[in-house]
């Protein structure tokens, strides 16, 4: 391993619990995860995928660091147990799927002495996977998209039974090999639907179609414990990048009490513990709306959920070290927050032209500009931008030059640059 920033002595708890390794990547996400645990008094460690990793250069953490291995490789395993012993830290708290899915097979090197903040192998896996959810949600009430898997879908109705456009997402992400090389795929008729077929028949029993449904995503950032709902934040997706589907780049917070309530159910009903993100589909014209994943991790808009109000991170660690002290706090409706690098591309992707959802079209360039102009007004927060803590901005807007007219987003701290 490789030490990126020294251990700040000054910033080390006498208390072992109240220590946190946090590997948290280099993106804006990782980067409030360790800002709402050290404001609120932790020490934070964090593990940065290079040395131009945001938390690296935060003043709120304690120290950071470089891992040789990656999460799939062999020696993944030594040389984490190895960091968390030198480091003494009570506890360890994973922002992406890859980091979480490899320590839960190995959370027996840690625990109890070291408490891992993912979940159980049988909820991560129930969570990534598409299919039984939604299989659960019919069960329970929940409204979903009327779909199935690609292979099923072409093989017994040529693709005739769901009616078009359609959307095509991975469904199960807990799988290295068999994964879509993009988010999401729509197909406006049955000619695009068998050329996305031909180019994912290899793994097309781990793609799910589902008729589409119009209006904007909703993501829910949700802490349960013990059965209830400890606190919720959520936002709305307003520009992505890619286009046509990729990760949100600008948000607003929001709340919706039903899609709320909805995500309550479906939680209990998994007997889930910790941290969750469930996304839905949201029409703002009617108010329908549809159920569409669970990722059992920190949401790609924790910046927009922690600036509304919602302490998520650091809820998370009182959830297991000191619950009774627990506290709900208010949040912030309208509270808009965005990439800037990704708000660039976004941008870049409208004058482009580049592919967008069925039914919608590309803003006229003046729009597009001015659009993103307004939103460089103090009423649209950056995800990085703290003035008590402002090198990690500087380092994301040198970044940001560099990735300009870059397609895709990862803002989640994915080991291997993967979004």
């Amino acid at each position: 391993m490789q030490c990126a920033k020294p251990i700040n002595p000054s910033l080390i708890d006498p208390d072992r619990k109240r220590r946190v390794l946090a590997i948290v990547g280099d993106t804006q996400v990782g980067l409030w995860v360790v800002r709402s645990l050290a404001r609120n008094g932790l020490t934070v460690h964090a593990i940065v995928n290079t040395p131009e990793g945001q938390s690296a250069h935060s003043r709120y953490t304690a120290s950071a660091w470089l891992l040789e291995h990656r999460p799939s490789e062999a020696g993944f395993a030594d040389e984490i147990e190895a960091l968390v012993h030198r480091l003494d830290v009570g506890s360890i708290m994973p922002v992406s799927e890859g980091y979480h899915n490899a320590l839960i097979s190995m959370r027996e090197r840690f625990e109890p002495g070291i408490h891992l903040f993912s979940p159980s192998r049988e909820l991560f896996d129930k969570s990534t996977d598409k299919d039984y959810l939604q299989t659960l949600c019919v069960d329970l009430g929940i409204p979903v998209a009327k779909g199935m898997r690609l292979d099923e879908l072409m093989e017994a109705h040529g693709g005739m039974a769901l009616q078009f456009p359609l959307v095509l997402r991975t469904r199960r992400q807990n799988i290295d090999a068999g994964k879509m090389p993009l988010k999401t795929a729509y197909a406006e008729d049955k000619t695009a639907l068998e050329r996305w077929y031909n180019q994912f028949r290899n793994f097309a029993d781990n793609v799910i179609v589902q008729e589409y449904h119009p209006g904007v995503e909703e993501h829910v950032q949700i802490l349960m414990h013990d059965g209830q709902p400890v606190g919720t934040g959520d936002y709305i997706g307003e520009h992505h990048m890619p286009l046509a589907g990729g990760v949100t780049v600008q948000r607003v917070s929001c709340h919706h009490q039903p899609v709320i309530d909805d995500t309550v159910k479906l939680l209990q009903a998994l007997n889930w513990q910790g941290i969750a993100g469930v996304q839905f589909h949201y029409d703002p014209a009617t108010g329908k709306y549809i159920f569409l994943e669970i990722n059992p991790r920190f949401s790609g808009g924790l910046p927009t959920v922690i600036m509304a109000g919602f302490e998520a991170p650091f809820l998370l660690w009182q959830s297991h070290f000191e619950p009774e002290k627990m506290a709900k706090n208010s949040y912030r409706v309208g509270l808009r927050s965005r990439i800037l690098g990704g708000s660039a591309n976004w941008l870049l992707g409208h004058l482009r032209g580049d592919l967008l959802p069925p039914g919608q079209s590309s803003l006229h360039p003046v729009v597009a500009v001015a659009t993103f102009l307004w939103n460089c007004g103090p009423w649209t927060r950056d995800d990085s931008f703290l003035l008590s803590d402002i090198k990690p901005f500087l380092v994301d807007f040198k970044q940001m030059v560099k990735k300009l007219g870059a397609r895709g987003h990862d803002i989640i701290g994915n080991p291997e640059g993967k979004a």
